[in-house]
């Protein structure tokens, strides 16, 4: 059984992003991405407090998350990338078939 999965990224720019997401879908690795710009983030690096811009992508997909870890740490430009799982439960039926409909 094909199960949606949806994962979580930050990129820096726009157009990392959009690479990241041209290649995902043009080699079926995920149905749909949302990008979402300008985003600000906080962090804390050795012990100080940096702000930065960044680019959140939304992924849908049916990969594990090792395949995606996998594909996305190939093309991300982060040394070290969040990847996380969002864990979620099925969606309204008809976005379910048009995803199983587009998986393949």
């Amino acid at each position: 059984m094909t199960i949606m999965k949806i994962y979580y990224t930050t990129t820096s720019n726009f157009e990392n992003a959009k690479k990241i997401t041209k290649k995902l879908l043009n080699d079926k690795k995920a149905v749909c991405i949302n990008v979402i710009k300008d985003v600000k983030s906080f962090y804390i690096e050795e012990k100080k407090l940096n702000e930065i811009n960044e680019v959140i992508l939304i992924i849908k997909t049916n990969l594990s998350k090792k395949k995606i870890e996998e594909v996305l740490t190939k093309i991300h430009n982060y040394e070290t990338p969040l990847i996380i799982e969002l864990k979620t439960s099925l969606p309204n039926t008809k976005y379910h078939e048009w995803f199983l409909k587009n998986c393949k």
